[in-house]
């Protein structure tokens, strides 16, 4: 009788094991911020996010489902266990901090004003704006930083996302936007971006500190750890140099 309730425990774990090891992977990303994550002509996602999501679901030993869900909604779907990881280009902050476990970053890059070419915009300072509208992506730490720097001086646009704001100000409708370096390169590159320019001076601070990092339940170290694992083979073996290469022509690492 003992040794076929030990068969049962064993055949248990096994089978627990099993599951465990073939359960389906939840990862959001936001759709929305090319390169890293957009719809394509097949209206699936894909992006430099996505691409690094699939490649860590399969280091991992997981199948991988990658949804796209809006900025502002990632970190509370996240708390509410509606996936177990968030790929989406996301920095550290001390509030983000309380919601989620952050990885260590995998990819940096810097922040920038932009501006249409000839505009005659040489500074960004709350005198040099004065009276212009400025534009980013609302819940970001560049709309912080606006709001913190140049509300009283300037009128603020906040948009969905950050496309719609490079989009605005390819129109006319905005005179700055403050972004990241490496979605501006991508919208810069686009034949809506051709008329776009970067300005001079940039902010120098260390409220924009931009190093992108994956997330995770909050407390779920044990997790948050095998995602860094996964990320430093990933770059030993190349699979991550062959990912930053479809997307740019630099590293971002």
């Amino acid at each position: 009788m003992f040794k076929v309730l030990i068969s049962l425990l064993m055949l248990g774990w096994c089978c627990a094991t099993a599951v465990t090891a073939a359960e389906r992977l939840q990862v959001a990303t936001e759709g929305a911020y090319p390169p890293f994550s957009f719809m394509n002509d097949q209206g699936q996602l894909a992006g430099f996010d996505v691409e690094l999501a699939e490649a860590l679901c399969q280091r991992l030993g997981k199948q991988c489902e990658i949804i796209a869900v809006s900025w502002k909604d990632l970190l509370p779907g996240l708390a509410a266990g509606r996936y177990q990881m968030i790929v989406a280009s996301m920095s550290k902050t001390p509030e983000r901090q309380r919601l989620a476990e952050f990885t260590d970053p995998y990819y940096r890059t810097r922040d920038i004003f932009i501006s249409r070419a000839g505009a005659g915009i040489n500074r960004v300072t709350p005198a040099a704006v004065r009276g212009k509208t400025l534009a980013t992506q609302e819940n970001t730490i560049y709309a912080s930083y606006l709001h913190k720097h140049y509300q009283d001086f300037a009128t603020l646009r906040l948009t969905d996302t950050i496309p719609a704001a490079f989009a605005a100000l390819a129109k006319g409708e905005v005179d700055l936007v403050l972004s990241d370096y490496l979605s501006a390169f991508a919208f810069m590159r686009s034949e809506a971006g051709q008329h776009l320019e970067i300005i001079a001076e940039q902010p120098q601070t260390s409220e924009l500190v931009e190093e992108a990092c994956i997330q995770v339940r909050k407390g779920d170290i044990l997790f948050r750890d095998a995602i860094n694992r996964a990320l430093r083979d990933l770059w030993l073996d190349g699979a991550y140099h062959r990912i930053n290469a479809r997307y740019f022509p630099f590293d971002i690492y």
